[in-house]
């Protein structure tokens, strides 16, 4: 494992036998003739921790770059996940939608999302990240910056949360990224104080 230190105050495993992709925080791994892919430990944390998941597709359907692959429900708001690569979807692990937990415990081990049988031409190392590169990249992002908050409990509704991910916008299906929906407010519910403007994705550049 590497470790990343200082993330939010915190020393971070990054799984040193996959590639990353660092737009929508995802890990892939490869196993024979499929890859494996599941959320990163760092992806994790910049949701807040994961409260529900919903799968979009079931096995045998195809996906392509770009398209829909799984909806989390966090402790703050919703995310859609889009896949990194084309392929043929050959299995989605129900664990973790009657666990969600394993996201938090084990999210380079049974918290995986699905298996992929990758489309002729699909060479993962040619659009995801090796694990130093990864490393690097988050060691130069505003998440490693010095006095960051320390998110070991962002639970829902709690002051770190509100003031960490409040002004974060959200994303609607297919767009992808750490983006986020906020709860649509009711017109008669006071106004909220003006979010931080933080336009654009959320991934690691």
């Amino acid at each position: 494992m590497l470790m990343l230190e200082g993330f939010y105050g915190q020393s971070v495993e990054i799984a040193e036998d996959r590639l990353y992709d660092a737009e929508e925080e995802l890990w892939v791994q490869e196993r024979g003739d499929v890859v494996r892919v599941g959320v990163s430990k760092v992806g994790v944390l910049l949701m807040g921790g994961i409260e529900s998941t919903e799968f979009f597709i079931e096995p045998g359907d195809r996906l392509s770059v770009g398209e829909d692959l799984v909806f989390f429900e966090t402790f703050k708001a919703v995310r859609y996940v889009v896949t990194p690569l084309a392929g043929e979807i050959t299995a989605i692990n129900e664990t973790v939608v009657d666990d969600p937990e394993l996201f938090d415990g084990d999210p380079y081990g049974e918290a995986w999302l699905v298996e992929m049988k990758l489309d002729a031409g699909q060479v993962p190392a040619e659009r995801l990240r090796d694990p130093a590169t990864y490393l690097a990249a988050l060691e130069r992002s505003e998440h490693c910056a010095d006095g960051a908050e320390v998110l070991l409990e962002a639970k829902k509704g709690s002051p770190t949360c509100r003031s960490v991910y409040g002004g974060i916008r959200g994303n609607e299906p297919g767009e992808g990224s750490l983006s986020w929906k906020e709860p649509s407010s009711d017109a008669t519910s006071p106004a909220a104080p003006e979010a931080p403007n933080e336009e654009g994705s959320h991934g690691i550049t």
